[in-house]
């Protein structure tokens, strides 16, 4: 931390441990021994209780159904994943950092903690709320001794009297041989791991999920640990999303964790999000629909969604989402001719560049993408997926199809993908290989995409909406440069030939009445 850090952080200590030592002093004085065990073993028993009367500060509103039932289940299941994907605002980490913790050590089931977050200095940052409580609880600490180890208690990594280790780490630290003598640590806590930094890039973003799954989830007791992580989704494809396993549309939810995911606003009886005036705030208790669109009317639309409904949307830097225009496209038959374009990867793995093949039509000035395959995946999947693609458009009543590839290095490795499907097909995909010369990618995708988007002559077929396929092209074309361009790319490719042959198929006129046409 700089200096500045250090003091604002040292501010921070002060003031929340007048506020702990304030709200519980009040310690009965010369009761007697049973009245206090039986007021231990009835909080003990009960989390809403227990958080009332130890962390009374905290609970400055009633619980929300959310944390009811998270509370429940952690408790109840020694060997819990849990995924706590909460809106900002909502608990997460007091719940998940402090609450459950203390809850668990009273009840002797606290041998020591985890708590991870995107950098060291936020993990102690979060860790501290649960070290001053131990330290200066008077209430908690009456009941339950004395907490404070001398000679062992540090930021960031301390123990109790007890034995209890806990430890701080950001995101990427080694977790292997933590433990406190004869004890392991059998609490996990990631709390916020996403970064809007990480989250741009997907290989950082795969390997921190290898990390939490590969280095940092075995270290805890095998005998029994829960593991918890909490926070918001901003990214479609986040390390959260990864974690819970619903990164693509459809995806399920991992069978073996719970996944208890909140919404702002919600149906109060399935407890779905609702964003319609009939949508209730899901911690009612401490919210009014009113506070919260009054917080909402400070920031950005696309912010609002993120941070309290967990829905990500890509901000455009050369096309951007307002200009995506959806039709009800005509039937193919309409189309003078049609063309596919494919731009391949040239890593033959589901862990590098996508794939990407576009279906596009010209009618009149309009440029409609009427299908697309966007993934992540072999050569094979590729080939196949474009024989889908021609015979999907032959059944909708398409007439002239042009199929099209990116040349390349490696484009004879390509072909070969496609004579080997045409063979178990029983014909050849008609493919033509673009061999053209192309200038600068990015300036190129810009000059020939933008105008068209941004005078809404290129229009997406409505089928495609939900198309996980979609989404992945969606996805690029709005962070273009910065992300993955291979849909851009394929797409260009498309419009580039698509303008070559409307000049050939397009009969010239030289006056008269000019064809009409509803579409």
């Amino acid at each position: 931390m700089t200096a500045q850090e250090k003091k604002a952080f040292q501010e921070y200590i002060d003031a929340r441990t007048k506020v702990i030592s304030k709200k519980t002093s009040d310690v009965p004085i010369n009761e007697p021994s049973a009245v206090k065990e039986a007021r231990k073993e009835r909080l003990r028993g009960d989390f809403i209780q227990f958080c009332q009367y130890y962390l009374p500060h905290y609970c400055t509103a009633p619980f929300g159904w959310f944390h009811k039932q998270a509370a429940k289940r952690i408790i109840a299941d020694k060997n819990i994943f849990a995924v706590l994907e909460w809106p900002r605002e909502h608990s997460k980490s007091v719940f998940a950092d402090v609450l459950i913790p203390l809850f668990l050590k009273a009840n002797e089931e606290l041998d020591g903690m985890i708590v991870v977050s995107s950098n060291q200095n936020k993990a102690i940052g979060l860790l501290i709320d649960l070290q001053l409580e131990l330290q200066h609880n008077e209430r908690y600490i009456y009941d339950y001794g004395e907490q404070y180890s001398f000679g062992d208690w540090a930021e960031g990594e301390f123990s109790t009297r007890d034995g209890a280790g806990f430890w701080a780490l950001g995101r990427g630290q080694s977790p292997r041989g933590l433990r406190n003598a004869e004890k392991r640590p059998n609490l996990g806590v990631v709390d916020d791991l996403d970064d809007d930094e990480l989250v741009e890039n997907e290989d950082r973003v795969e390997k921190t999920v290898n990390w939490v799954e590969g280095a940092l989830f075995p270290c805890f007791s095998i005998l029994g640990a829960r593991f918890i992580v909490a926070g918001n989704r901003i990214h479609r494809k986040s390390v959260l999303a990864h974690l819970v396993g619903d990164v693509e549309e459809g995806d399920p939810v991992k069978p073996a964790i719970y996944h208890c995911k909140v919404y702002a606003l919600e149906n109060p009886k399935t407890h779905q999000m609702d964003q319609s005036e009939a949508g209730v705030p899901a911690w009612k208790e401490r919210y009014t629909r009113k506070m919260l669109e009054e917080k909402w009317s400070k920031i950005r639309y696309a912010m609002v969604q993120r941070e309290f409904f967990h829905i990500f949307i890509v901000s455009g830097k050369v096309i951007k989402s307002e200009w995506m225009t959806y039709i009800k496209t005509p039937p193919l038959a309409h189309y003078p001719f049609i063309v596919t374009y494919n731009d391949p990867s040239w890593k033959d793995t589901k862990k590098n560049d996508y794939k990407a093949i576009v279906a596009l039509g010209p009618l009149g000035k309009y440029r409609d993408l009427l299908d697309c395959w966007v993934a992540q995946a072999t050569k094979t999947a590729m080939a196949k997926a474009h024989y889908d693609m021609h015979e999907w458009l032959l059944s909708e009543g398409a007439s002239i199809i042009y199929h099209f590839i990116e040349g390349g290095l490696m484009q004879d490795s390509h072909i070969e993908e496609y004579q080997t499907e045409g063979q178990n097909r029983g014909y050849m995909l008609p493919i033509q290989v673009d061999k053209r010369q192309k200038p600068d990618k990015a300036g190129r995708i810009e000059a020939n995409l933008q105008p068209l988007f941004e005078l809404g002559c290129f229009r997406i077929s409505q089928r495609l909406k939900g198309n996980k396929h979609f989404v992945n092209w969606k996805d690029q074309l709005l962070s273009f440069p910065t992300g993955h361009d291979d849909a851009p790319d394929a797409t260009e490719g498309g419009i580039y030939i698509i303008n070559q042959k409307v000049r050939t198929v397009t009969p010239a006129t030289s006056g008269g009445n000019r064809r009409t046409t509803k579409y």
